[in-house]
């Protein structure tokens, strides 16, 4: 009896789709190993700005694989990192200290309560996602979607719509090197994921996403767990805020464009269903990392697209910037489809 149990968990371990996501990873690797100029991808500084990149998004598709696992979409997360840069850095040079001079440095005291009252609001703003949900009934696309607007207008009326430049150490430490940011983001991701994993907590927000009208029938603190969800996207969008800020050592409300769309793509790359109830928090890294090396590699395998139109030769160079949105893009589709066909039909 025990080697059977012992046999069927190796089992379910060996099923799981997080495998699949291992063996992509891999077979992406190769193909980029293959085709990419020699001396390009597999280099010490291409790994560490990969890597920073995972860090910095990571923190953003953590909290977006909660919601999604939960039942929910969260669309504002980009704003989010937008406000929460230039609410951190107001804090820092104007509100809470005058570094108006050149040269002045904040007290570390007035930077680490900058850092913690952005991440107030951070909660705050997801705590009010969940009353705009859970009082007025307001489908959570449409209730983030708005926010999103809204906060990215706030965030340009607060910097007066200008870069403000945070060039303070202790502020940069977490977000400026390569290290500390995926350090961040790995403790981040190892706590949620055991959260998820092997706490009644992460049972609850599984059975709401699975199934809201049964978890409520069972007893379950419906509004509770959804204001729990959607406070710790908000919370850990703004840690992305203060993360990206203190990656360029300045705040910007042109900051977090589209990276909402990293994050929810990262989460059902990795197996999250959008349906709910479905996931995992290793999985959306594994997700984010594919996303992240697909992109950067993408950028170096197709440097050059050339053609003829009619006479005129056409030659477009290309780096993983300007492919990044076609990438992206061409997952988010794949992803749903695959999704969406794998989901069991009721």
């Amino acid at each position: 009896m025990v080697e059977y149990k012992a046999s069927g968990r190796a089992r379910l371990v060996l099923q799981s789709p997080e495998w699949g996501l291992a063996g992509s990873i891999l077979m992406l690797l190769g193909l980029i190993y293959l085709l990419a100029p020699p001396d390009s991808f597999f280099t010490w500084p291409t790994q560490l700005s990969l890597f920073h990149q995972i860090g910095l998004y990571g923190v953003l598709a953590v909290g977006a694989a909660v919601v999604i696992i939960a039942g929910g979409i969260d669309l504002s997360v980009g704003a989010v990192v937008a406000l929460s840069s230039v609410v951190s850095a107001k804090l820092m040079t104007h509100w809470l200290f005058d570094a108006s001079a050149p040269g002045t440095q904040p007290p570390d005291w007035v930077i680490v309560l900058a850092m913690t009252l952005t991440l107030l609001m951070g909660l705050g703003i997801g705590l009010f996602h969940s009353f705009l949900i859970n009082k007025f009934g307001l489908p959570p696309f449409i209730a983030t979607l708005a926010t999103m607007s809204g906060l990215r207008s706030l965030a340009s009326i607060l910097s007066e719509n200008r870069t403000i430049n945070v060039p303070f150490k202790l502020f940069r430490k977490l977000g400026g090197t390569a290290e500390n940011t995926f350090l961040t983001f790995a403790l981040v991701a190892l706590l949620i994921s055991v959260m998820m994993g092997a706490t009644v907590l992460g049972r609850h927000l599984f059975a709401l996403g699975g199934n809201e009208a049964a978890a409520r029938l069972s007893g379950l603190k419906i509004n509770r767990l959804k204001a729990f969800a959607y406070g710790l996207s908000g919370t850990l969008a703004a840690l992305s805020g203060i993360l990206f800020a203190g990656r360029s050592g300045q705040a910007s409300p042109q900051l977090g464009i589209s990276y909402e769309l990293f994050a929810i793509t990262a989460a059902v790359v990795g197996g999250c269903s959008l349906a709910g109830g479905v996931g995992s928090i290793r999985g959306t890294v594994l997700g984010l990392i594919l996303l992240q090396t697909l992109i950067r590699g993408t950028g170096l395998v197709v440097r050059k697209i050339d053609f003829f139109l009619g006479n005129t030769h056409v030659v477009i160079e290309l780096n993983s910037t300007q492919v990044e949105g076609l990438v992206l893009g061409t997952v988010i589709i794949f992803a749903v489809a695959i999704n969406q066909r794998l989901r069991p039909k009721l």
